[in-house]
């Protein structure tokens, strides 16, 4: 089947292998997509909204700045994985985190909603990913001056997200009911 096997690290930026390692175990990228939306959309729906403006220090992201962020990064990583697994050679700037999510509104949206476009843009990743064969999954391309694929491009959304989830049960839980 097209969608087994692991991401290729040699064809990686250095930092995607801890993204990688977060999904050791599984082998079948679109399961593992489906399964990882689920985990993350209830972990979403578990949040407390108190916490949803929290900041455990004065200069990290809010939690639904977290929360957009782990969107955004999934838009990014989808639009490179399109670019390349149409076998545009183009190389692809990188983009600068911390200046999306200090101008991306996340401050005005609820966590249902940050919710509710986390489960639209994972499921429009997973059709784009449908529609993929083999040879598209392992088309190289360069971003931000760094070889990647597809393939690992949807390994890296898995465990970028659960990177994120974990960070917010660790720093942004760990005064209520609610830390895992």
């Amino acid at each position: 089947m097209t969608f087994i096997g692991r991401p290729n690290p040699e064809l990686a930026p250095a930092y995607a292998k801890y993204y990688f390692d977060r999904t050791i175990g599984q082998e079948d990228l679109l399961l593992a997509l489906e399964k990882n939306l689920d985990e993350t959309v209830h972990f979403i729906d578990s949040l407390p909204e108190s916490k949803a403006d929290f900041q455990y220090a004065d200069d990290k992201w809010t939690l639904k700045g977290v929360l957009l962020h782990i969107i955004e990064a999934e838009r990014v990583f989808q639009y490179r994985a399109l670019r390349f697994s149409r076998k545009d050679s183009t190389p692809l700037n990188g983009f600068d985190e911390d200046w999306y999510v200090n101008h991306n509104n996340h401050d005005q949206r609820t966590l249902q909603d940050l919710r509710d476009e986390f489960l639209h843009v994972r499921r429009a990743g997973i059709s784009l990913f449908k529609g993929m064969t083999t040879s598209m999954l392992d088309e190289p391309g360069t971003a931000n001056g760094t070889p990647n694929t597809s393939r690992n491009l949807g390994w890296m959304m898995i465990g970028h997200a659960i990177h994120h989830c974990n960070i917010i049960k660790e720093r942004y839980l760990v005064d209520t009911d609610e830390a895992f």
